[in-house]
């Protein structure tokens, strides 16, 4: 196999050959924060909690992170984790404050909870992706004690540990036929590929495949060439693992092994660095342990050898 540059070296390359690009991308970024209009909102403290909830609901348009910077790396952080829909229009950044703000508008509220200086305000709702499959995502916000309202996280609610982050309520064939589209469309973030691909192989999807099917799906994995890419980003996970990275670790590092075993075999020894696999689950072996994991949280009939999911929610 050609050795490639791995996803991390190939981005140290582009910053040699033009040191200049960090700082034009973070100033592009935080024009496009800017540009959003979310200065923040104040509220009266003494309201009570339903009027505070049904004020931060007026203004959801209005609420943003107190940081620009930290809005700006959230939304390419944690855009992956709303459905596709909702990620098309507009850029990384607009897509994933629109998503904030309807979760805000049209979400649940599920409560709150008092810190030092704030209390921090709870709103759901779930959201509909491909092949029937739903994602729970929940959006947060800091209300201060001077009354400063700002959005503190949005995406999935993975530190809440009370209710399932997917759902997946279709058959075999529905997650692989979705699967085989958004390779061939090229333009679906492969993200949802492997999604759908790990449902298909969850104890809940119903019949297995022909080995017609495994072997087409594994000649577009191949020609599509996504596999690295998402390794890379399962490296990221992992290393975050013992903190709010525990569900995108585990999620990724099992639609991996849910593709390697039931895909591509022996193959994908030749597609993805092994070596990189085996360092991801060292991190995993070190870091999930300590995670803020539940078991509301854990993906519906995963392999019981998926070892990483047990190990995060571990007492």
């Amino acid at each position: 196999m050609t050795e490639q540059p791995s996803a991390e070296e190939a981005a140290a390359a582009r910053i040699l050959a033009d040191p200049d690009l960090v700082r034009r991308r973070l100033a592009a970024d935080l024009a496009a924060v800017e540009a959003l209009g979310r200065g923040g909102i104040h509220v009266d403290v003494a309201a009570d909690v339903a009027e505070l909830a049904a004020t931060v609901r007026e203004y959801a348009d209005r609420v943003g992170f107190q940081s620009p910077i930290e809005a700006a790396a959230l939304s390419r952080r944690r855009l992956r984790e709303i459905p596709v829909v909702e990620r098309e229009a507009g850029t990384a950044i607009e897509a994933y404050h629109r998503a904030a703000s309807r979760t805000l508008l049209s979400g649940e509220f599920v409560g709150y909870r008092k810190s030092e200086d704030s209390r921090l305000f709870s709103f759901r709702r779930t959201a509909d992706e491909a092949a029937g499959t739903t994602v729970t995502l929940e959006a947060r916000v800091r209300v201060e004690s001077d009354g400063a309202v700002w959005l503190d996280s949005f995406g999935w609610p993975v530190l809440s540990g009370d209710c399932p982050v997917y759902s997946f309520n279709e058959s075999v064939q529905e997650y692989v036929a979705q699967a085989l589209a958004d390779l061939r469309d090229g333009a679906v973030p492969f993200d949802r590929t492997m999604l759908m691909l790990l449902a298909s192989t969850l104890g809940t999807a119903g019949s297995p495949l022909g080995d017609g099917q495994r072997l087409e799906v594994a000649g577009e994995l191949v020609q599509h060439g996504g596999l690295a890419g998402y390794l890379y980003q399962t490296q990221t996970y992992a290393r975050a693992a013992g903190e709010e990275g525990w569900f995108g670790a585990c999620l990724y590092r099992s639609a991996l092994e849910a593709v390697f075993e039931n895909f591509l075999g022996s193959a994908a020894f030749s597609l993805v660095d092994m070596a990189v696999v085996d360092e991801i689950d060292e991190q995993l072996r070190r870091r999930l342990p300590e995670a803020p994991a539940s078991a509301a949280a854990v993906l519906s009939g995963i392999p019981e050898h998926h070892w990483w999911w047990e190990t995060a929610v571990r007492e």
